[in-house]
């Protein structure tokens, strides 16, 4: 039998033992809202999106709660948008702030009211409150719906609502 010929087999791309970074250690921490430091989302933008699907929008009783502040912030716009249009002149939409136990329409107003009859498919930004404290919004404080007039016919309403954070 002819002698076996050894070859020395040398990795490439490979890191020496000295060279392989070691692991990082986290300290032990917590993933609740009461641990997060919300210092560090300070001037952070939001958007908040709900959505009153299909005839639900037709029903008064659907305009609710539908936001609970997790962190103090300022609402700084709100747009709406709708697929199928209000056949009332009056039918109208606001986005309300509730605090402490503030049923729904016991609370404050946050933009002019925006009108449910108007052109389908077009988003529109609201005109908010000059009131500025009325704007802030402190942790748990809540953001409602707000209907008025007539609302037969109105489907797919959706609203976007931008907060920053203070």
């Amino acid at each position: 039998m002819p002698p076996v010929e050894t070859i020395e087999i040398k990795p490439t791309g490979f890191l020496v033992q000295d060279q392989i970074p070691q692991p990082q250690i986290l300290s032990e921490h917590f993933h609740t809202t009461d641990k997060i430091d919300f210092r560090d989302l300070r001037n952070k933008k939001f958007y908040i999106h709900h959505t009153l699907v299909g005839t639900t929008a037709a029903t008064a009783a659907n305009y609710a709660v539908f936001w609970i502040a997790p962190f103090e912030c300022i609402v700084s716009e709100i747009r709406e948008v709708h697929q199928t249009k209000g056949t009332s002149a009056d039918a109208a939409l606001q986005i309300e702030k509730l605090t402490g136990t503030q049923a729904l329409d016991a609370g404050v107003t946050l933009n002019t009211a925006i009108e449910l009859d108007g052109v389908i498919n077009t988003v529109v930004t609201a005109t908010l409150t000059t009131t500025l404290t009325d704007l802030n919004l402190s942790r748990g404080n809540r953001l409602a719906l707000k209907d008025a007039g007539t609302l037969t016919s109105i489907a797919n309403v959706t609203v976007v609502i931008e907060i920053t954070v203070n």
